[in-house]
């Protein structure tokens, strides 16, 4: 069979004479993605987003080129060199924007996630064990004809908030000489709740329940896989999974691995969930996170009326209502995922796993999870009959070059002979998208010789901490952090918001201000550390360091 590429390959040829400048979305494939994650990303988030950027018509960013290199993925963008052209896409933006800021509650009023339940929920009740062969591809087909307008309003819908953060902290700098790396800017966006964080508190509450029962042992003295036979045993047991299935069957279209299609989900395979009970078990009293937005509040509240008093009178209006919308940029950075990303990836999963087992039944390959190294046209080519086909050479090549990607770390930037790293922070900075700039991405490092600091970064979540560092590279690891470590990772994801419970501070490779550790950083109280390019590679497990989260630095106290 001849082997496909995986289309949108990065050509150093052609695309170096697009662009000199190609930046690593680490915040997204690290650790590096399947053959047919990477293919949807490129192909689904490629178009999609594009789409929304048309839409918005931001004035220097016009599109977003995504390529493939190693199971990763490397951003392009061609931005607008004629000033008449940007001045042309502003005048579009600020319509387009204008009810938004008029009226946000109206205008927003839930309108994106009831629209992606509605898209989802016909593709749930879809019986992938009993449909034909051609049925079941049509169904596959369908879910990946959804992911095209997830992202179109997955994209849409974060420019709608986080183009106002962008607009908060220029007025922030304007008036009041702050921006999104100081902690006072940083407290005015902190102290709120959103889907993630609910869904966390219902765990939290099944811990409570256990308590309540009587269950407290059978978590603790049982390893996490063995725990739900063993509640089995007892009434109370069987009544706490009663309603520990019915959250399941309601919240567990997610999977531990992010943006990709070969991690189970908590349908199938509930035991992260317990694992994330056991570590509430361990941790009596409140639920952090409620404890702590009763202080960021406080703080929220101070920050809000320093930052005002310095505001003209004639611009305070307009300046409060931006506030109110940006103060959704962190809500939304969260809580997106579980009606996009989570989703798509879980209800597409099980779609692929159903003719996964099929073809292992036909002897076509050896293990249900082998179709993630397939693209769809070689699904496609064997799905009838597929008993006549021997796709073991091909998954066998594909697995040992994705094993490959996992031990190579990917370069932060792809770059054209003749360009420097000093060169992408202002080539972002004229862009000014939010979503690249504030999250996948972030502001470059700039060395202070004056902090004599071992690693340079970003402000995400102020404070200072020393403590013994905790490095992982990927979800499979999470059960490795201990109370009271300092996470070390090339980026996190909403699977490893509970371990922030136990960690006292981070330090991340890449992304801004509403990169998820940053986020989640700021709502428990924690300092973190971001876009460090670097640290991963730098800091090694045990090591002792101090993270300034007020500066974005990292200090080696071992060397």
């Amino acid at each position: 069979m001849k082997e496909l590429t995986y289309r949108m390959e990065f050509d150093p040829e052609l695309d170096f004479e697009a662009t000199p400048i190609w930046v690593l979305d680490a915040s997204h494939c690290t650790p590096p993605w399947t053959p047919l994650a990477a293919w949807s990303w490129a192909i689904h988030c490629a178009h999609g987003g594009d789409g929304a950027m048309e839409t918005v018509s931001l004035p220097y960013s016009s599109a977003t080129w995504m390529r493939l290199v190693g199971g990763a993925v490397y951003y392009g963008f061609p931005g607008v060199k004629n000033e008449e052209e940007a001045k042309r896409r502003e005048a579009k933006f600020r319509e387009w924007m204008r009810p938004y800021l008029e009226d946000y509650e109206k205008n927003w009023d839930g309108k994106p996630e009831k629209e992606l339940m509605a898209l989802w929920e016909p593709l749930k009740k879809f019986d992938v064990d009993n449909a034909s062969n051609y049925q079941l591809w049509l169904h596959i087909e369908d879910c990946f004809h959804a992911a095209y307008r997830m992202w179109y309003i997955h994209v849409l819908w974060n420019y709608i908030i986080w183009c106002p953060y962008v607009l908060l902290e220029s007025l922030c700098k304007q008036f009041a000489g702050i921006d999104d790396t100081d902690p006072t800017f940083l407290k005015l966006v902190t102290g709120f709740d959103n889907k993630i964080f609910q869904v966390d508190r219902k765990i939290w509450q099944f811990s409570r329940k256990a308590i309540e029962m009587g269950l407290q042992d059978i978590f603790m003295n049982n390893g996490s896989k063995d725990v739900i036979s063993q509640l089995e045993t007892t009434n109370s047991g069987r009544k706490w999974l009663s309603e520990f299935r019915e959250f399941i069957n309601e919240d567990g279209w997610r999977s531990q691995r992010k943006l990709d299609f070969n991690g189970p989900t908590w349908i199938e395979d509930p035991t992260p969930v317990i694992d994330i009970v056991k570590l509430y078990l361990k941790k009596r009293g409140e639920f952090d996170l409620d404890k702590q937005r009763e202080k960021a509040t406080k703080e929220r509240e101070l920050a809000e009326r320093e930052v005002l008093a310095k505001i003209p009178d004639e611009q305070k209006g307009l300046f409060t209502k931006i506030l109110r919308i940006a103060q959704n940029a962190g809500v939304n950075s969260e809580g997106h995922v579980y009606y996009c990303e989570d989703q798509y990836y879980a209800i597409t999963r099980r779609a692929l796993m159903a003719l996964g087992r099929r073809y292992v039944k036909a002897g076509t390959f050896d293990s249900p999870d082998d179709i993630f190294f397939l693209l769809p046209e070689e699904i496609s080519m064997v799905i009838f009959e597929p008993l006549y086909f021997n796709l073991r050479p091909l998954i066998k090549r594909r697995r040992e070059e994705y094993e490959r990607w996992q031990r190579k770390p990917s370069p932060p930037f792809l770059l054209k002979e003749g360009t420097t790293p000093d060169q992408v922070g202002p080539h972002l900075i004229r862009l000014a998208d939010p979503i690249f700039f504030k999250s996948c991405l972030g502001s470059m490092p700039k060395a202070g010789v004056e902090l004599k600091a071992d690693l340079y970064g970003q402000p995400g979540s102020p404070g200072v901490v020393e403590g013994s560092a905790r490095v992982l590279l990927d979800e499979n690891e999470l059960f490795k952090v201990k109370e009271g470590d300092i996470l070390v990772a090339s980026n996190t994801a909403p699977s490893w918001t509970p371990v922030f419970n136990l960690i006292k501070g981070a330090v991340v490779d890449m992304g801004g201000s509403l990169a998820h550790a940053a986020v989640v950083g700021r709502e428990f109280g924690i300092p973190v550390v971001t876009n460090t390019l670097t640290g991963t590679q730098k800091i090694k497990t045990g090591q002792r360091i101090r993270v300034d989260g007020n500066m974005g630095v990292v200090f080696f106290l071992d060397k």
